[in-house]
């Protein structure tokens, strides 16, 4: 009988032993940061990967930002442990056909709703309660460029900083250029781009590599302390929107400082005019 009972004894401390070992893997990995871009691949039981998607998390000031499929978003979220609760959700006012504001609504009501969230190799999940929201993945969808396709007349260059104090927000295309100092956008100058100025700023775009964007590393990371302001910075080719890590305003990566200085100096000149 002894024996049986201390048989059973160590059987007890093994799998407690064992529980908490597991439990504390699981915490860890629960823990593991979100910083990144993912595409958006699922909402609810609605396959949305040909939406091109995107969500980026920078964990250095909670921020979030993406594009939603029409219209970009930005605001920022919290998490403790494997919770998430994302604050107020800003977005553009752009209108495209219902089909696609019915996901991007979509979208913005998983995000209000998400709770929780978990990471498994390269896809992450978000949850509202135990039932999946959305999901998505690490790997960008990249969509080389195509020579049968006139990018010039579909692509969109935008330049955003926000600091405690400030928000400067502006995007250029071909035919017009988007100027804003309102959080919410709600107020925006709106001007016609020279066409000279879209012809320099479209060779930039076109010696970038928008495809690899999300993997630049910044140069400096003052935005990580309200030493600067952060900067990001997209590049919208048709519907497919790439989007880089959170950077220094005034100190931008080598790989799109040139881009940057044109668009900053189009912003400066527009306005004076």
């Amino acid at each position: 009988m002894k024996i049986l009972v201390s048989l059973f004894m160590l059987l007890t401390t093994l799998n407690s032993c064992d529980s908490s070992k597991k439990a504390i893997e699981n915490s860890k990995k629960m823990q593991e940061p979100i910083s990144g871009t993912y595409n958006i691949t699922q909402l609810g039981d609605t396959d949305v990967s040909s939406n091109k998607i995107v969500i980026n998390f920078d964990d250095t000031n909670n921020k979030v930002a993406g594009f939603a499929g029409c219209n970009s978003f930005f605001g920022n979220y919290s998490i403790e442990n494997n919770t998430i609760s994302f604050g107020s959700i800003g977005s553009s006012k752009k209108l495209c056909p219902n089909p696609i504001m019915d996901i991007e609504n979509q979208l913005f009501k998983a995000l209000n709703s998400a709770t929780s969230f978990s990471t498994q190799d390269n896809e992450i999940l978000f949850y509202s309660n135990d039932t999946v929201v959305f999901k998505g993945t690490n790997s960008i969808i990249a969509s080389k460029r195509s020579a049968t396709v006139n990018y010039e007349d579909n692509t969109t260059v935008k330049y955003q900083t926000v600091s405690r104090g400030s928000f400067d927000y502006i995007t250029i295309s071909k035919s017009k250029i988007l100027i804003s100092k309102d959080q919410n956008l709600q107020k925006i100058d709106e001007y016609n781009t020279d066409a000279e100025d879209w012809k320099a700023l479209n060779k930039l775009i076109e010696a970038v590599e928008v495809e690899t964007i999300h993997n630049i590393v910044p140069p400096s990371t003052k935005h990580q302390y309200d030493g600067a302001p952060h900067a990001t910075l997209a590049i919208i080719l048709g519907d497919v929107q790439y989007m880089t890590p959170t950077f220094d305003h005034g100190n931008p990566p080598e790989a799109i400082e040139a881009l940057v200085n044109k668009v900053l100096s189009i912003k400066e000149n527009t306005v004076k005019n």
